[in-house]
């Protein structure tokens, strides 16, 4: 990926926290896809300014607003595409089943997490599990 300068003004830092020397993670949701992807990029450059690993997350919801099998098929399809993707750049892509309140602090605690990048999105949902994967990282 090359290396581009995200706009600050572009960026919502949801919580603040002192930097430790563990690895970035972009949880990938709205955006699933290895380019043209701006959060990923953020996360990438922190990574690389701070000398830190750079994984990538997605948190597999069992019953994401009623979706059928065949959307689930063919979201999963798109996502082995990025994965392949994101391996060709020594990327990690880590694949998590249930809902992410649960399982992305589980997976941050766990691993060390200095921090957590996603993209927008203004679903609801969204912004339901980003406060529970925020109150997670406080418990954990």
């Amino acid at each position: 990926m090359p290396r581009w300068k995200v706009d600050p003004s572009r960026v919502e830092v949801l919580k603040e926290r002192t930097i430790s020397n563990g690895p970035v993670i972009y949880w990938m949701s709205r955006d699933q896809r290895a380019e043209d992807n701006w959060a990923l990029i953020y996360a990438q450059e922190m990574a690389l300014d701070r000398d830190v690993p750079l994984a990538v997350i997605f948190s597999l919801s069992p019953d994401f607003l009623g979706a059928t099998l065949r959307q689930y098929s063919f979201m999963l399809k798109g996502l082995e595409e990025t994965a392949g993707s994101l391996e060709d750049k020594d990327i990690p892509f880590v694949m998590l089943p249930g809902e992410p309140a649960k399982e992305v602090p589980k997976f941050a605690s766990k691993h060390k997490v200095s921090s957590i990048v996603t993209d927008f999105d203004p679903l609801r949902i969204k912004h339901a599990w980003k406060t529970g994967i925020m109150k997670g990282i406080r418990s954990s």
